[in-house]
């Protein structure tokens, strides 16, 4: 890396991507399970009854990587599908009481650092950042663009 500001940025990633990795990790030790799986399970707190599909809106992940994370809690009995009562086509998402008891033992951010600190930033300052972040994925020779799609807690593992 030629330049000292390169440099200093590139310790500032890593120190993000630290802290990101080592709040993951203490969720998995607290409640058993991944981070996202927290994330979701945080949401279902938050949202009782909650769909799939605006439960992968409310995470901005993919459909399908929300339906499968939620297979796993299902069969670990943190979390229930339930049908609608007036319309039975309708799957709402509900936490079991094991569930809560997870959500309990949860160290704080629920939602993982990187989006509670992106939500505390001025709109201007996220504006900018928004900016500069894709400037800096134009200049990289590989970009996958599905992991836009995938929680943070897959990616940093």
């Amino acid at each position: 890396m030629s330049t000292p500001l390169a440099r200093e940025t590139l310790k500032q990633f890593r120190i993000i991507l630290g802290a990101v990795r080592h709040h993951f990790r203490a969720l998995e030790a607290a409640c058993g399970v991944s981070g996202a799986q927290v994330w979701i399970l945080a949401a279902l707190a938050e949202s009782p009854g909650i769909t799939v599909s605006r439960l992968s809106e409310a995470l901005s992940i993919h459909i399908s990587t929300a339906s499968n994370m939620l297979d796993k809690l299902a069969k670990a009995g943190l979390a229930e599908r339930r049908r609608g009562e007036e319309d039975r086509r309708v799957v709402n998402l509900y936490l079991t009481e094991t569930g809560q008891a997870a959500l309990a033992r949860a160290p704080q951010p629920l939602t993982g650092l990187v989006p509670n600190a992106l939500e505390k930033l001025p709109e201007s300052a996220l504006a900018r950042l928004h900016e500069d972040l894709t400037l800096l994925i134009q200049q990289m020779n590989y970009v996958d663009l599905e992991a836009a799609n995938k929680p943070l807690s897959t990616l940093v593992r």
